[in-house]
């Protein structure tokens, strides 16, 4: 696995909290359609449709832009790998013709443009189809958006919502001949974009797994209110996050066990590799949501603890002040016939009937421990 630097210093994550950024409630919605019926639930991120294409074999490399999808015929990838990105997805006219260019069927489509799709592997007889979420750092945010590639037999088409994606590590490998991927095919460079996906989710959980370490620090000391409030954020977050990594676990192990042609032999010990990783992503996810969850009952045990506290100490005044009440509820009553109240000592006597009570009950309670 390859390292990739965080934008931002996990240090910044230790003082600011992580959050993902929500996505606005879509108010369009799929009702009454037909399956494959195509229809984008998004908000419109770009201008214009990006299409780049990248063509290139152990010999040649090239990029170039498209402005129409007729371009494509022109483009020369005979014996090359061809790497068609699509950057916004809100021209769906245009990625039907995308569609009917690779033979993509509209299912397919209908799932890259359905921004709710759960992340999932497909195969079909020509090409394989994964969707999935893919996450990135923005400053003290996680941005997240949907990612969809089709992989067919030297060529792949990959559909996300914007031109801000994680994968310029490959594009470099690819253009400075890096490592095998220029050797290999278009299963290759799906196995890469994916373990960019999930190097990245890893850079994720690892900060959140950093912030546990100091809300746990932060309860050790005397939380306010704003903590439960954070750790009640993460519980959301990391829900989030296990709803994401356990589909593309599942897509990932389909990946893995698939007999298609179109994955090469050598390409399986790659494969092997990232199901490694993603597992432990995975894993890493289950376990800051326990922690998360330990951390919940510990605050709840300790306010409970600290409520058990005061509430013992109320109930020793109010145990203590009840015989005084009632010594000076009878002195108080307004009789003329109180022997007591005509003596010359009456009022230090009182006095100090009320402080041996007190005093005698304190020390009860502390032989008792209940102090």
């Amino acid at each position: 696995m390859q390292k990739i630097n965080p934008l931002n210093p996990i240090e910044l994550f230790r003082v600011i909290p992580l959050e993902i950024l929500k996505r606005k409630k879509s108010s369009k919605a799929k009702f009454n359609l037909m399956p494959g019926s195509l229809m984008y639930t998004g908000e419109i991120k770009m201008d214009k449709v990006k299409m780049t294409a990248i063509i290139y074999n152990g010999d040649t490399f090239e990029e170039i832009t498209l402005e129409d999808v007729a371009d494509l015929k022109e483009v020369n990838s005979a014996d090359k790998v061809l790497w068609l990105n699509v950057a916004g997805l809100h021209d769906v006219e245009l990625i039907r013709e995308i569609g009917e260019h690779f033979d993509i069927h509209n299912l397919s489509l209908e799932d890259a443009l359905n921004l709710s799709q759960r992340p999932k592997w497909e195969e079909y007889d020509d090409y394989f189809f994964q969707v999935c979420k893919m996450v990135r750092q923005e400053k003290e945010k996680i941005a997240h958006e949907q990612f969809s590639m089709v992989v067919g037999k030297n060529f792949m088409v990959t559909f996300q919502e914007d031109d801000k994606d994680n994968f310029n590590s490959v594009r470099e490998r690819i253009k400075s001949y890096k490592g095998k991927i220029r050797l290999r095919g278009a299963d290759y460079l799906a196995f890469a974009l994916l373990d960019v996906i999930v190097d990245h989710y890893l850079i994720v959980t690892e900060l959140y797994g950093d912030r546990l370490d100091d809300l746990e620090d932060e309860l050790n000391d005397n939380p306010k209110q704003a903590f439960i409030d954070r750790l009640s954020t993460m519980k959301k977050e990391l829900n989030w996050l296990r709803r994401t990594t356990r589909p593309l676990k599942e897509s990932v192990i389909n990946f893995n066990k698939s007999q298609t042609p179109l994955i090469e032999k050598r390409t399986s010990p790659f494969l092997k590799d990232l199901l490694d990783h993603v597992t432990h992503l995975t894993e890493n996810v289950e376990l800051y949501m326990d922690e998360q969850k330990d951390l919940m009952d510990h605050y709840n045990n300790k306010m409970n603890n600290k409520l058990n506290d005061i509430l013992k100490v109320l109930t020793i005044f109010s145990v203590v002040f009840i015989p005084l009440t009632f010594m000076a509820g009878i002195y108080g009553m307004n009789f003329d016939n109180f022997p007591e109240l005509h003596y010359k000592y009456a009022y230090p006597i009182f006095w100090g009937a009320i402080i041996t009570v007190a005093s005698g009950m304190i020390y009860y309670f502390k032989r008792k421990g209940w102090l």
